[in-house]
């Protein structure tokens, strides 16, 4: 199966008097069934989350509070993205390797097509590198 691109993907807002709602509504903004979500926070200033790519895990990620900044690589080439508000998402594929830079107090909600798989993971850049080709 061939997947798209990394891609940024609009979430509906939804805004009254009480304030804002953001949400998928149904899965007509995911190009996938939701199997897990997590959310990442306290990430120290100046560190790097992710350094890897899954094998046929996909991903859409975005930011709640705070920005974060997505390196991303894949068959295609390398894009980055800054995520700064929680109405959109970032679409990642599988075989994208990405890099993951939090601002202060940033925390980040990710949604997924699996569920939690280490065998799914590849950590070695260098079997990413081999697997692309």
């Amino acid at each position: 199966m061939k997947y798209p691109a990394p891609h940024l993907i609009s979430f509906l807002q939804l805004t009254d008097a009480t304030g804002t709602l953001v949400t998928t509504q149904d899965e007509n903004n995911l190009p996938f069934e939701v199997k897990r979500v997590f959310w990442v926070y306290g990430t120290p200033v100046g560190k790097v989350r992710g350094g890897h790519a899954h094998r046929t895990t996909q991903e859409v990620l975005t930011v709640v509070n705070g920005s974060v900044r997505v390196e991303t690589q894949h068959a295609e080439g390398q894009q980055v993205f800054e995520l700064t508000t929680p109405t959109q998402g970032l679409y990642i594929p599988p075989l994208c390797w990405i890099k993951v830079q939090p601002s202060e107090g940033a925390v980040i909600c990710c949604l997924t097509s699996t569920l939690y798989d280490e065998a799914d993971y590849i950590r070695q850049y260098e079997e990413f590198l081999q697997l692309l080709n």
